[in-house]
């Protein structure tokens, strides 16, 4: 089963490189295509990905959504995983992938347990919370490195074009299709943007955006509550 790697890209030079070439040693002989969707990076991404990288999609319209579906758009894999570029993948995630979809019934998407790079208390904290909220709604974080059948993404729709919760969107769709599987292999996302305000501010930031979504706020006006 081949596998297409959708990375969405802004200014991301520093880790790119090590990111990819980790994919590709933990992928080992499998049939994977690395595809990175720039939303016009100005501090050498796009020289980078031109580089390590099988296909590099220049985005006009910044927005992870829409990078994300733009990459979609370019992959030839049976499978998409889409993978934010400050998250790694765990060692195994290739055959835990592979495992996952040979289950009986067929996923309609996939998706790996939240941990972080810290070791903080406090991040063990959020990550089970998380690991516990996205087994409870099948709708895991985009940190969480989902993964779908393309078919099955176009089948659906997509992405839509919105700023923020672009995964509420896909996933309860998908969810028509099979069960949303949270593998127990972990992802490694950074703190980088948790330690920007504070672990404990972005978590309660993040459950307060949650809420106001399902209360029928649009995403154009949670986009200002995420910045």
């Amino acid at each position: 089963m081949k596998i297409s790697v959708v990375i969405p890209t802004v200014n991301e030079r520093r880790a790119l490189e090590e990111l990819i070439a980790r994919l590709r040693l933990t992928a080992g002989r499998g049939d994977i295509e690395v595809i990175v969707a720039d939303g016009g990076s100005t501090d050498g991404t796009i020289e980078v990905a031109r580089r390590v990288c099988d296909k590099l999609v220049e985005v006009p319209a910044r927005g992870r959504a829409v990078q994300m579906h733009q990459g979609a758009l370019a992959a030839t894999g049976e499978l998409i995983l889409f993978l934010h570029a400050d998250t790694s993948l765990p060692g195994q995630w290739l055959g835990a992938l592979l495992d996952a979809w040979a289950r009986k019934p067929r996923p309609g998407a996939t998706a790996y347990r939240l941990d972080f790079d810290s070791p903080k208390p406090v991040y063990r904290v959020i990550a089970g919370l998380g690991h516990w909220r996205s087994r409870k709604t099948g709708i895991p974080h985009g940190d969480q490195a989902i993964a779908c059948r393309r078919e099955d993404y176009f089948e659906v729709g997509g992405f839509p074009p919105v700023p923020i919760m672009e995964e509420y969107f896909l996933l309860p769709k998908l969810q028509g299709l099979g069960p949303v599987v949270v593998m127990e292999e972990a992802v490694k996302t950074s703190v980088r943007r948790y330690e920007r305000n504070g672990p404990i501010f972005n978590a309660l930031r993040n459950v307060a955006i949650m809420v106001l979504f399902k209360a029928g706020v649009p995403p154009t006006r949670l986009k200002e509550m995420y910045r």
